[in-house]
């Protein structure tokens, strides 16, 4: 009862904070706007702590795990900027490039640093070759994209070379394949006009939903849906 009493009263300072005509955020947001910042960069930085929301209860209350809770945010923003597509295209070229450099360099036996620094040269140039093929591609053109994309991708790949040296290789494509899944149902969200229409005339409505439901998954200590199959056996029927 303690736990449920913090949490409402916490939703009812939230929202009488949100409903103040001084302290509305909406009204800061359309100054901001008419001062010439971009109206897509405040909904991707409002959207971003949903995002981790969003894999925070995919994984207590689903049972779907990846590398953490900044990295599947940080992939669904990439996707988000060069679509899901050519990310995934992106990713791909960028993984393969980072295991066939590392089955190359493996053989000088150098420390681990160096191997890294030389696997970026491999991704780099193959990349940017990646980059010169997709411009004569009319279905797919990643020729324009940021560093930014890049770079995580990138983080991904290394964090699948990590796990695979440290764990296991099942493990490793466990966590990259559910990685990339919450990243895509995140960029999903990113992409849909409705959502970003809401973030825009309704910022506060975002941040409490966003504070409530972290307060309920955070108090969650009931089984994962995708582990009742695992654990069917040992839960008593009543």
């Amino acid at each position: 009862m303690k736990k449920i009493a913090t949490i409402l009263s916490l939703f009812l300072v939230l929202y009488f904070w949100s409903v103040s005509p001084i302290l509305a955020q909406s009204k800061v947001i359309e100054r901001a706007i008419t001062n010439g910042v971009e109206a897509k960069t405040i909904v991707m930085l409002l959207l971003l702590p949903l995002l981790a929301t969003l894999v925070s209860v995919m994984h207590y209350i689903l049972g779907v795990s990846g590398y953490g809770i900044f990295v599947p945010t940080m992939i669904a923003v990439a996707l988000s900027a060069t679509g899901i597509a050519g990310g995934l295209i992106l990713f791909g070229a960028i993984l393969m490039i980072s295991i066939l450099s590392n089955l190359i360099l493996k053989r000088l036996k150098l420390h681990f640093w160096p191997v890294r620094a030389l696997g970026l040269v491999f991704i780099s140039v193959g990349v940017f070759g990646l980059m010169v093929i997709s411009t004569g591609l009319k279905m797919v053109d990643i020729s324009n994209i940021s560093i930014f994309p890049v770079l995580f991708m990138i983080l991904l790949a290394e964090e699948f070379t990590r796990t695979q040296l440290v764990k296991s290789k099942k493990e490793a494509i466990k966590l990259t394949l559910g990685t990339l899944g919450l990243a895509i149902l995140g960029a999903v969200l990113m992409g849909w006009q409705g959502v970003a229409e809401v973030v825009l005339r309704y910022p506060e409505a975002i941040i409490v939903v966003t504070v409530v439901i972290n307060l309920m998954v955070g108090n969650y200590t009931g089984i994962r849906l995708m582990e009742i199959k695992r654990f069917k056996k040992a839960i008593r029927k009543k």
